[in-house]
């Protein structure tokens, strides 16, 4: 995958938590409990008690940045549509 920042070349890998991974609109910390239930979230990892949260991710060295696809689920690696 090529960076949309600079065009480089990105390095495939997981973000990982022992909690569910979402991303919640705003810049304070507003929750407390499942991200399902909060207005404006993405839940890009739903929680496994077995296996924590996992997601695919790519990583640019150059910029520094970070790239999520959650467009069809695939990238949750607890989704029950991943492959």
């Amino acid at each position: 995958m090529h960076c949309p920042y600079c065009e480089g070349e990105m390095e495939k890998g997981l973000i990982q938590s022992p909690h569910e991974i979402s991303w919640i609109k705003g810049e304070k910390r507003k929750m407390l409990g499942r991200a399902r239930f909060h207005k404006d979230c993405v839940v890009l990892s739903e929680l496994s008690f077995m296996k924590g949260s996992a997601c695919v991710a790519y990583h640019c060295p150059t910029c520094q940045k970070i790239v999520i696809d959650y467009i069809d689920g695939k990238n949750d690696l607890n989704a029950k549509n991943a492959d």
